[in-house]
């Protein structure tokens, strides 16, 4: 693998993100795209643009689509994996079969699965064939922006250094697309899972119109809170003071293109979450890891009271508002 010359990359997903990211990559690589929905395959090979995911973006015309998890991952160099956490252990074992340890499988999905609580490097991991070296993808990215090559941020972190720096420079599109690097993958991970939570809790204080003194707390808070559960958990606690931490909870939190601030704030004008999901054509990786996180704390007794309110609010009903009034009403503590 040469990062001066082109690479064989295939993407598995083409929601938003995995087609920005087949849309940057695709001007210095030849890249495949494996689509799950027929439908979204006929148009997307017809017309180089998704309505559903990414519109009013052409697509680059050497992007290659393809329903065929084989076509898209047996002889690549790189694969990136972009589906939804729900979907990621199955995506893994479907590629299983076809690839070796000479490809490096990169995470670009922010969320953790429900049940284990595994980051999705984790999962790849315990799929894919021994030996196959799985990165992580993250930081402040709206995928409509990446997709209009708007100049973006992100960190790839791995065990290894060395491979981290190696893809980096396969993924670097100046001046559109800069990559760093790091080695703590668990924190990046956590970070780009975890702030979708707090994210939904924005959206609910924008929602609310209650203005910018409770989401500047929420997000000061928030990042505590996220600092807290990954340090416990062998992150480190610098990671999250970088581009996958504060810098995604920062452009999260504060953008109507998020997908979490978006249910937050259908929630705050009063909307059933079931209801906003039927209506949604994305999905709001938080909602999955407030479960995942709610779970995890409430066996290990973990104190997270921001990602426990939003928990309640999504599946149990609770009101938005009165969950807001009860955070701000917690005993006093030292900051």
């Amino acid at each position: 693998m040469d990062a001066e010359t082109s690479n064989r990359i295939g993407i598995i997903g083409a929601g938003g993100w995995g087609l920005a990211l087949a849309n940057v990559l695709s001007s210095r690589h030849a890249v495949s795209v494996w689509v799950y929905e027929k439908p979204e395959l006929d148009a997307l090979s017809r017309d180089r643009e998704s309505r559903t995911y990414l519109p009013d973006i052409k697509l680059n015309a050497s992007i290659r689509f393809s329903d065929s998890l084989e076509d898209t991952a047996r002889d690549t160099d790189v694969i990136v994996m972009v589906t939804p956490s729900f979907a990621y252990r199955s995506a893994a074992e479907g590629i299983a079969p076809f690839i070796t340890k000479k490809t490096v499988v990169v995470s670009a999905t922010k969320g953790l699965e429900v049940g284990s609580t595994r980051t999705m490097s984790e999962v790849a991991r315990s799929v894919l064939p021994k030996g196959v070296e799985v990165l992580t993808l993250s930081g402040p990215s709206h995928a409509e922006e990446v997709g209009r090559l708007v100049p973006t941020a992100v960190v790839l972190a791995g065990k290894k250094l060395s491979t981290a720096r190696r893809i980096r420079d396969v993924f670097m599109t100046p001046p559109y697309f800069r990559v760093y690097t790091s080695d703590d993958q668990k924190g990046v991970e956590l970070g780009g899972s975890l702030k979708n939570i707090i994210a939904i809790a924005a959206g609910v204080i924008d929602g609310l119109h209650l203005g910018d003194n409770p989401k500047a707390a929420l997000i000061t808070r928030g990042l505590a809170e996220i600092v807290r559960f990954g340090v416990t958990h062998g992150a480190k606690a610098k990671t999250f003071y970088g581009l996958s931490g504060v810098g995604d909870l920062i452009v999260t939190c504060a953008s109507e293109l998020s997908r979490n601030h978006h249910v937050g704030r259908l929630i705050a004008e009063g909307k059933n979450y079931d209801d906003i999901r039927a209506s949604m054509k994305q999905v709001a990786e938080g909602v999955y890891a407030a479960k995942a996180i709610h779970e995890y704390a409430k066996k290990h007794k973990v104190v997270m009271p921001i990602t426990e309110s939003v928990y309640r609010v999504l599946f149990e009903k609770s009101n938005a508002k009165e969950e807001l009034m009860a955070l701000m009403s917690r005993g006093a503590k030292e900051e």
